[in-house]
Order: structure tokens, then C-alpha cells, then sequence
């Protein structure tokens, strides 16, 4: 089992790996403690000497390999998260209110369609009042 480093010790394996810590280390200390090693861990892989083999890996980075662009690759990927979520989230909205506008309106005179045994399965049906129709639900409306 690994045990814990202090932010001193993950700047050290760094070095020790080949890492070039060009922002200072007072930065990447600020960072460390900011993301965290492990998470940082995944962005480091593309400047390993074995990438993209994952196994038997050495962790030795590549020559010139800087903590800079591993931050660099990191924020990229939280921006692009950012960037993608807003677009499905306007996805996800948009087909549930399809999906509720089509069934309300092929049962239109059954407005609590989504408890029907007709309309929907029986699983959904069970599980409505004990996993969706809760008391903080309830509190929403």
C-alpha cells in the first residue's frame, strides 16, 4: 500500500522522474495542493517515456518535460468539460421536454401518464415514490 507524501516529497518525485518544475516551486506547490498529485497523475502520462503503453510504466518523464504543460493539458481539458456540459446539459433538456410533450399529448387524458401501467413499465412505477417522489422533491414544487 503507497502512503501519503507531503507536497515536498510529490515535487521531489517529480524532479526525480525527469519532471522540469520551470513554474518555481512555491507555484507548484500552490497547485498540488489546489488539484492534487493523484488527479494530476493522468496529465502527466502523455510526457512518460513509455506513452501511450500502459504497462510496466516507469513514470520517468520524456527530456524537457515541464510541469507548466502538464498544468497547460489540465486546464484544457477542465475548459473543454465546461465547454461540452453546457451544450448537453441544452441536449438533455431538450429531449425530456420532447419526451414529455410527445407522451402527454399521445395520452392526453391521462395527465399522471408516467405512473400508468399502461403507458409506462411497472419497475419505473414501484420505484416512483420511494426513488423520485421524495419528501425533498415534494418540498421543490
Amino acid at each position: 500500500m503507497k502512503q501519503a507524501t507531503t507536497v515536498e516529497q510529490q515535487i521531489e518525485i517529480l524532479k526525480n522522474r525527469g519532471m522540469q518544475i520551470d513554474l518555481g516551486e512555491e507555484k507548484a506547490k500552490e497547485i498540488l495542493l489546489d488539484i492534487g498529485y493523484f488527479r494530476l497523475g493522468f496529465y502527466c502520462f502523455p510526457f512518460e517515456t513509455g506513452y501511450p503503453n500502459k504497462k510496466h510504466r516507469t513514470h520517468l518523464y520524456k527530456k524537457g518535460s515541464l510541469f507548466s504543460d502538464v498544468i497547460n493539458l489540465y486546464y484544457l481539458d477542465v475548459d473543454l468539460r465546461h465547454l461540452l456540459l453546457k451544450y448537453l446539459n441544452r441536449i438533455e433538456v431538450n429531449f425530456r421536454t420532447k419526451v414529455v410533450y410527445f407522451t402527454s399529448n399521445q395520452h392526453i387524458n391521462c395527465n399522471a401518464w408516467f405512473i400508468d401501467p399502461a403507458v409506462m413499465e411497472k419497475e419505473f412505477i414501484d420505484k416512483f415514490d420511494s426513488d423520485l417522489y421524495t419528501d425533498n422533491f415534494k418540498k421543490i414544487r
